[in-house]
């Protein structure tokens, strides 16, 4: 095992979608979280478009920049020159290659299942895989297809590699249902040993501990402002809802940076710094996640349930699998239903708040992470 002070050493394949504001890129986020709870047996290499802060003052990271595309699309068709020569680094003397780019690593952790990555690496070095967002033809009746991703590539990746953990066991089942209609029985059960259930933890020291005791009676939508993450919906039925009561307002948290703007008022599409975006949060009455179009579980309901603010979902099998008692519309009536009972029924509103910080507390706690942890030690 090559050690660097003690240290089992991972070279991460990143998944960067946020080029203009890294540090705004939820992968770092989830990145983080899971170094700072697997604890000290590990170091970093993490290739990166430009150094964030919030892996800055990590003793066991070193950011590595190179040439990456920041484009959620691009992102996973673009094989960057610089990748190849760090996977390929720890066959050959720091002599032979740019010292920056030459890592003796042990285990490849990657966040892409879209590069084949296997040519690259000695067949000793295993390949540990996370991924949360994949090429179904169809999801939750939406269609997930572009002409920059291809389900079959990602499969492949995923054969390559020990084990790889997806968002959902819905997610996983519907993978390999989606994987049958083009390769035989022998990959189906190959997949089925490979892809394994995980679910995203939280910080504890980010779960409120105390209730505001003033709230904003504020609608928040905080994903992108895509229609795979049912944005065009939400804005409808908003605008709808809001003919039958003006007593709310509405933060999309990310629209400006979509270049969204409305003239309403009561609409504020401001993005705001990571503290100031969690202070805000916990001021936020009730958030609304449309279902997504991977089978997943979006990290924008963890940062509601964590900071005490209650989620209406929209009804899926991903959604309930992670939350099976929580808030559910299957329509926009029931949806009118839910978010008027909690702006008029203060107990019923109250009882959502406790709900959703002990929700935050059980996910905080899941054993997945012992799972990657003992993948990443073996």
């Amino acid at each position: 095992m090559n050690i660097i002070n003690n240290y089992r050493n991972i070279l991460v394949i990143p998944n960067i979608t946020n080029s203009k504001n890294p540090e705004m890129d939820s992968f770092f986020d989830v990145l983080n979280q899971q170094i700072t709870k697997l604890g000290n047996d590990f170091f970093w290499f993490i290739p990166v478009i430009k150094p964030v802060k919030l892996l800055s003052d990590k003793p066991n990271v070193k950011q590595i920049p190179i040439n990456l595309s920041g484009n959620m699309f691009h992102m996973r068709v673009s094989f960057p020159t610089d990748m190849i020569k760090l996977l390929q680094s720890s066959t050959l003397s720091p002599n032979n290659i740019t010292n920056d780019l030459w890592v003796n690593y042990d285990v490849v952790y990657s966040h892409l299942p879209d590069w084949n990555i296997r040519r690259f690496i000695p067949n000793n070095k295993p390949i540990i895989g996370y991924a949360h967002w994949w090429e179904m033809e169809i999801c939750n009746g939406k269609s997930n297809l572009n002409n920059y991703l291809n389900f079959e590539r990602e499969i492949l990746g995923a054969l390559q590699m020990r084990i790889l953990f997806v968002n959902t066991k819905t997610q996983k089942n519907y993978i390999i249902k989606e994987a049958s209609k083009t390769f035989n029985d022998n990959i189906l059960l190959e997949l089925d040993r490979i892809i394994q259930p995980f679910y995203l933890t939280i910080p504890e020291n980010l779960i409120i501990k105390q209730i505001p005791q003033k709230r904003e009676r504020t609608i928040l939508f905080n994903h992108r402002c895509t229609n795979d993450k049912g944005y065009n919906t939400f804005i409808k039925q908003v605008f709808k809802f809001r003919k039958n009561r003006t007593d709310f307002n509405v933060w999309i948290s990310l629209g400006d940076r979509y270049n969204i703007n409305f003239e309403d008022k009561w609409i504020n599409t401001d993005s705001v710094e990571k503290s100031e975006y969690y202070k805000r949060l916990s001021q936020c009455w009730v958030t609304i996640v449309p279902s997504d179009s991977h089978y997943g579980w979006n990290i924008s309901a963890t940062d509601s349930l964590m900071r005490g603010t209650p989620v209406v979902f929209e009804d899926c099998e991903n959604y309930r699998e992670i939350y099976p008692n929580g808030l559910f519309y299957t329509n926009e009536s029931d949806l009118f239903l839910i978010l008027n009972r909690l702006l008029d029924d203060e107990i019923f509103y109250y009882k959502w708040v406790i709900n959703s910080i002990n929700h935050a507390k059980f996910l905080s706690n899941n054993n997945h992470l012992d799972e990657l942890k003992q993948n990443l030690l073996s």
